[in-house]
């Protein structure tokens, strides 16, 4: 039903208009009633009535008078005034605020409910009207934000903001970007109450504006006296107040000393806000943070990804985890890798890292679904949680090959080192002539030397054949090349030269000091 509020200060023709009209049966109902525009005005204010049904001359408040004081607080309220014969003046007063119609007393009961009719009628187009306006303001807004990013070099901010009804004026001015997690119609309209009740209260109403900026996204424009220590003020508290109950990342843009530069702000605060896959979701951070501190080198970032598959294949995760960090830590510093190409990245080691796992042990893939893995990935939007994946990963096979490693490790430790030392004479003795007699791969073997000797396999069987060298020197009257021959030496020459690294002494000083 629409209300309908009376206000007369004669008791009896105020009666008869709230009793005489049959209003419920025409859809109305009587909201309330006044003897003075005094007493009124808290009451119209509260109920926001559709039709105001007041005498224009009363004491204390009178009709005009109210009706200028409710202007801003109840635009859309239809006025009809009553008005004698001797007060026809007032009459013409009353066109001018715009009232809907006045009626000369006394009334006719008939005539005043139709013109409360007529009025709900003007009262539903206006609302009709001003739904599409509010309907495709959030629209135009965006629009115009497009534009700024497609070209405002070209384009009149000053102009394209008032045609929005945005008018700032002060000695700097700035934007804020704020991207939400977008639920629903009705929190969206939350959610913009919100910024426009944080915002007056830190500035005045003239001093801000809050726009639609895109679905989930609204920007703040700010007129301030302070510089950028007022902005960042009001950014951080309004920043605390919405991430305690709200999934909120927000930019910042350079302060400007026009209103027209505002524009320069908003792609600023729309470039920061494209890194938030590298620098994080629900922050604030501003556009001067997102810049580089280094010398961009594509070149680095491609040796890096090449070791990261290189240590992948050799079966070594500590160092795959130690290489991913120096590619976390090189992509967050020279900001230049878009969330396209991160997703690319993690896909293709995510499939690397599945092989790995299931070289090793096929059960474990068995309830993983990498279907869902790789739409895991496409949605997701933001570095930390790309990389978390993959170091995931990493640690499953990390562990798949500790358990393999705790049962296999020193089998194969010993056969390795019990052949060396029953063939260590054999010249075509290799790491790779080793790992396949004991049925492991290279890497692997090459791996299980270093974790189990400290040095690799080279190193071992040299440190062997130079000991059993020594000890032939020491103990037998051979000649330098039967003793090369004796611990795997086809080269006497060579044998010389890698005894005396060794040792400091070539094979001859050496049987001379200590024989």
């Amino acid at each position: 039903m629409y209300k309908v509020i009376v206000v007369e200060d004669d008791k009896i023709i105020r009666r008869g208009i709230c009793q005489a009209i049959p209003w419920e049966e025409n859809g109305f109902m009587i909201a309330g009633e006044a003897s003075d525009g005094e007493i009124a005005l808290e009451l119209i204010e509260r109920e926001q009535p559709q039709v105001v049904i007041s005498d224009i001359n009363m004491p204390f408040l009178n009709g005009l008078d109210m009706v200028k004081q409710l202007k801003d607080k109840t635009p859309d309220t239809r006025f009809i005034f009553l008005t004698g014969y001797e007060d026809f003046k007032y009459a013409q007063q009353a066109i001018q605020l715009k009232a809907y119609d006045y009626l000369l007393k006394p009334v006719d009961a008939s005539a005043l409910l139709q013109k409360a009719k007529d009025a709900v009628t003007e009262w539903e187009q206006g609302v009709d009207k001003q739904k599409k306006i509010d309907n495709s303001l959030p629209i135009l807004q965006q629009k115009f934000f497009r534009k700024v990013e497609n070209g405002q070099d070209q384009l009149d901010i000053e102009k394209e903001l008032a045609n929005l009804g945005v008018q700032l004026e002060g000695a700097f001015y700035s934007l804020i970007l704020i991207n939400y997690t977008y639920v629903s119609e009705a929190h969206s309209f939350t959610f913009k109450e919100k910024l426009m009740q944080m915002a007056s209260l830190f500035f005045y109403e003239e001093k801000c504006e809050v726009l639609s900026a895109a679905d989930n996204e609204y920007a703040i424009l700010l007129s301030f006296d302070e510089g950028d220590v007022q902005k960042k003020q009001f950014a951080q508290v309004l920043f605390d107040e919405l991430s305690s109950n709200e999934s909120v990342t927000m930019t910042m843009g350079r302060t400007y000393l026009n209103l027209f530069e505002i524009g320069h702000s908003y792609v600023e605060a729309r470039m920061a806000m494209d890194m938030r896959h590298i620098m994080g979701t629900g922050k604030l951070f501003s556009i001067e943070d997102t810049v580089p501190k280094g010398k961009k080198s594509d070149g680095i970032f491609q040796e890096l990804e090449s070791k990261l598959a290189s240590q992948i294949k050799q079966g070594v995760p500590g160092k795959v985890l130690e290489t991913l960090d120096l590619i976390i830590e090189w992509v967050v510093e020279n900001k230049n890798v878009s969330l396209a190409d991160l997703k690319v990245f993690t896909l293709k080691y995510m499939t690397m890292l599945f092989f790995e796992i299931e070289k090793w042990n096929k059960e474990e893939l068995k309830s993983f679904n990498s279907t869902e893995a790789f739409k895991e990935v496409m949605e997701i939007d933001t570095l930390a949680e790309m990389m978390d994946i993959i170091k995931r990963l990493i640690q499953q096979w990390s562990e798949l090959i500790y358990q393999k490693e705790e049962n296999d490790y020193k089998s194969h430790v010993d056969l390795a080192i019990q052949y060396i030392k029953e063939n260590y004479a054999d010249s075509n003795l290799t790491l790779q002539k080793v790992a396949k007699l004991i049925h492991v791969s290279t890497p692997y073997l090459s791996n299980l030397f270093k974790l189990e000797k400290g040095f690799n396999f080279g190193d071992y069987l040299l440190e062997l054949r130079m000991k059993k060298a020594m000890e032939l020197l020491r103990q037998e009257n051979l000649k330098n090349y039967e003793v090369a021959e004796k611990v795997g030496y086809s080269n006497p020459q060579y044998f010389s030269i890698c005894f005396k690294k060794y040792t400091s002494y070539t094979p001859a000083e050496y049987k001379k000091k200590f024989k």
